[in-house]
């Protein structure tokens, strides 16, 4: 066999040899590393401040014998709910339709189910800026919508948290820094930078119950609304991973 044919052949082989190596189903995991020591902990911290923002939930429901009349129903005081907020200074821009929807209402007699009815509910939420007229905004709201007017919830909320977040944020860090720092020295070790920091939290919404004005004397006759702002708290959590001096 002459040199030529022998080189060609090693060629070939090494070629298969390759293509072999390729086409391996077989995958070679290696071993995780070993995660460094350190201490886990957490911390928390709060800050206060007056509320700024006020969202209202409120609408309309409607029933009647037709879907048509309850829903002229439901648009006549709708709009007559939105006039008495935009008049008050709401702006459209801070208005958004939250709910809308048309139910089929059934009796049940002698064990048949009849359709008697519709029912046509059209809610909002309105962002009221100027924070002290939220009594008189609710007050002309439910006037203007009458028998129909429905308020879901009010809350009260921080339009811009950060300086409030940055307060609270420190104390959670120095919570946990203290946790850490307690942790190690009952250990016998040096404690080391942070590897890891993560945190959750923002403000916690001063919430109001559901009134729900189905007695139109009693809407009418309704002496003005009264609201206590109070304070709204702003709470962050934080998560550390401490590293460790080992000696």
């Amino acid at each position: 066999m002459s040199k030529k044919t022998i080189g060609l052949l090693l060629a070939l082989s090494l070629g298969l040899l390759a293509l072999g190596c390729t086409t391996n189903n077989t995958t070679t995991i290696l071993p995780p590393e070993q995660q460094p020591p350190g201490i886990a902990v957490s911390g928390s911290g709060s800050a206060f401040g007056e509320p700024d923002i006020a969202v209202l939930s409120l609408g309309v429901e409607a029933q009647a014998t037709g879907v048509a009349e309850a829903r002229s129903q439901a648009a006549e005081a709708m709009d007559a709910m939105l006039d008495a907020l935009k008049e008050g200074g709401v702006a459209s821009e801070d208005i958004q339709t939250t709910r809308f929807s048309v139910q089929p209402r059934y009796d049940f007699t002698e064990r048949r189910q009849i359709l008697v009815g519709f029912t046509v509910t059209n809610m909002v939420t309105a962002k009221i800026r100027n924070i002290d007229d939220t009594g008189d905004l609710i007050d002309a709201a439910i006037e203007a919508g009458g028998d129909l007017a429905r308020i879901n919830n009010l809350r009260f909320t921080i339009d811009d948290p950060s300086a409030l977040e940055d307060e609270a944020r420190l104390e959670a860090m120095a919570e946990a820094r203290s946790k850490a720092e307690t942790l190690a020295q009952a250990a016998g070790v040096v404690l080391g930078a942070p590897r890891s920091i993560s945190e959750d939290g923002g403000p916690v919404p001063i919430q109001f119950e559901r009134i729900a004005f189905s007695d139109a004397a009693y809407a009418t006759e309704l002496v003005g609304t009264s609201i206590e702002l109070g304070e709204l708290e702003v709470r962050v959590n934080v998560q550390l991973v401490y590293g460790l001096e080992l000696e």
